[in-house]
């Protein structure tokens, strides 16, 4: 039930560090009941004699060898990508201690969930990853060691309970996520750029815990009906068939999601993302998404090797340019680290900030993917951003811009035809996939925005507001379905163009496209705090159009 639930089936065949964690839990658990199934107290010291031990520490220890490769590749700094410096002792412990993310901590500043909120999350997860039998089988295990019926090692049931607990309790006092919002468990989601830890994956080695105690309670029922029945065989072949039965039900509920032979959307995603990039470009990445699958692409594939990826957090990091900065031809550094305060400092740092770091490389398109450190707004002085499918491109304030030529620059960037919705909310795929349809609307959002927001003359306001109109409409009318915000900005852009005079459009139309695409938007987004005003600007809408066709029908009488 365990090894075919959804997360552990997901994270075995994921590069991660997870399955070994599983693995150690497995070992610990195996040890224990090698040292309780011992018959003789001699048999048991043999466990603990100082050969033993040593032996212990020295497959612990040599675990560890990996840690020297560390230094020594840091000292080298042939790595392109790397993380940390560790050619210093405090480096090293940083790195090991995971000090720039937190020691025991999930995230860097964040404020999470109770410690109630998060233990009754990881019991509701428990329970639909290994379905309500193994709660209730470990229950029965704990409740039958407790009442010292006939039981499976009850000294085994108390220590592996006790193991679960301090688990569970621990992780929940330094899980520091917000695990009430739906991504938070599978990954954090962002409004203008991905930061991405995973909640979920750690739940694991309890849920390893659980099956194993599942177990014994699944054994000590059956005793139990073979103390009572004295018919062992078909209690025996009973016992069996349930456990097939349950293991089959496990793998059949779960291999559809867990199927990934043919899931590739993540590499199209970066494909579709390195493609749209002219020759040269820098692009600001933000993210694990976007780093990641960038870098992988290109370091382990050379894809778009002309493309040089710049990491925004990393780049606040002391070690950052140190070790990096020489792997990335072609880009100026005006310092050692990016701070929006710029200035030097006694241990000799020299720190940037984002508009001296695009001033310096104007030689070079600059991109941003996806979004921009809220934290440095000095780039507002002199440059904006203009969208570029998901990513957003760094054009200086006064460059022209002719609206038109870039609708048609970046009206087709990418070659993207997943349907909308199709993956679970809590996975990369839903994110990417949410990345590249909102990249759709990008365009048409940006010119409503820059003729809401721009001083501008009438004629020109007039012009952003049909090109964005005429966006929307056509991506509204070509996908059925689509992301729900869509439906509220294209009635905006709608309700705008009313405005115009002359007039662009026909007002009818407009005023029905309006109409139906508020009130789509107020049924699929009931949780919008706006809701009660588009449906008071619904109901007003709807009397402008019952008027205008009563006029219109009176002037076509008039005309007969």
């Amino acid at each position: 039930m365990f090894s075919f639930s959804r997360l552990t089936w997901h994270w075995s065949t994921a590069a991660e560090v997870f399955s070994l964690n599983n693995l150690f839990v497995g070992l610990l658990m195996a040890l224990s009941v090698h040292f309780e199934e011992a018959t003789t107290a001699k048999e048991r010291a043999k466990e603990l004699t100082l050969g033993h031990m040593l032996k212990l520490s020295f497959c612990f220890l040599a675990g560890c060898l990996p840690y020297l490769y560390l230094p020594a590749s840091s000292y080298l700094n042939k790595a392109r990508w790397t993380w940390g410096d560790q050619t210093t002792v405090k480096g090293f412990m940083t790195h090991l201690l995971r000090e720039e993310y937190g020691t025991f901590a999930l995230a860097k500043s964040e404020n999470g969930s109770s410690m109630t909120e998060t233990l009754l999350f990881q019991v509701t997860h428990a329970t639909a990853e290994l379905s309500l039998v193994v709660p209730a089988l470990a229950i029965t295990a704990f409740l039958c060691s407790a009442a010292r019926r006939k039981v499976e090692k009850p000294q085994l049931v108390w220590l592996f309970t006790w193991m679960l607990l301090t688990y569970s309790f621990f992780f929940a006092w330094r899980a520091n996520l917000d695990v009430s919002r739906p991504l938070f468990k599978g990954v954090i989601w962002r409004n203008a750029a991905l930061s991405v830890l995973q909640v979920e994956r750690f739940w694991m080695q309890s849920n390893a815990v659980l099956a194993v105690l599942a177990g014994l309670g699944f054994s000590s029922l059956f005793s139990l009906g073979e103390a009572l029945t004295g018919s062992s065989r078909a209690l025996h072949c009973l016992e069996w068939f349930v456990a097939t039965l349950l293991v089959t039900g496990q793998i059949y509920s779960n291999y559809g999601v867990c199927d990934q032979s043919a899931n590739d959307v993540v590499d199209r995603f970066a494909r579709n993302l390195l493609s749209s990039l002219p020759p040269g470009a820098v692009v600001l990445l933000r993210g694990d998404l976007p780093g990641n699958s960038l870098r992988y692409l290109q370091y382990c594939e050379g894809v778009r090797s002309d493309v040089t990826l710049v990491d925004q957090e990393m780049m606040t990091y002391r070690w950052y340019l140190l070790k990096l900065a020489k792997h990335l031809p072609g880009v100026h550094f005006p310092g050692n680290r990016w701070n929006p305060v710029e200035g030097s400092f006694p241990d000799g740092t020299v720190t940037f900030n984002l508009l001296r770091f695009l001033k310096v490389n104007k030689h070079k398109e600059t991109f941003a993917c996806i979004g921009l450190h809220e934290g440095d707004p000095t780039w507002k002085k002199d440059y904006s951003l203009r969208p570029w499918g998901s990513c957003d491109k760094l054009v200086p304030s006064k460059a022209p811009f002719d609206p038109g030529e870039w609708v048609d620059r970046t009206n087709n960037l990418y070659n993207w035809s997943e349907a909308y919705g199709r993956f679970d909310a809590s996975s990369w795929e839903a994110v990417a996939n949410e990345e590249m349809w909102q990249a759709r609307m990008k365009t048409a959002f940006f010119l409503f925005d820059l003729a809401e927001t721009a001083s501008m003359s009438a004629d020109v306001k007039a012009e952003l507001y049909t090109l964005a109109y005429k966006l929307y409409r056509d991506i509204i009318s070509a996908h059925e379905a689509h992301p729900v915000n869509w439906h509220k900005n294209y009635a905006i852009a709608c309700e705008r163009m009313l405005h115009l005079h002359p007039e662009r459009e026909d007002p009818e139309v407009l005023l029905s496209e309006t109409i139906k695409h508020f009130r789509l938007y107020a049924e699929k987004a009931p949780d919008d705090p706006q809701r009660g005003q588009i449906l008071q600007a619904v109901k007003h809408l709807r009397k402008e159009l019952r008027g205008l066709r009563k006029l219109r029908r009176g002037e076509k009488r008039q005309h007969l």
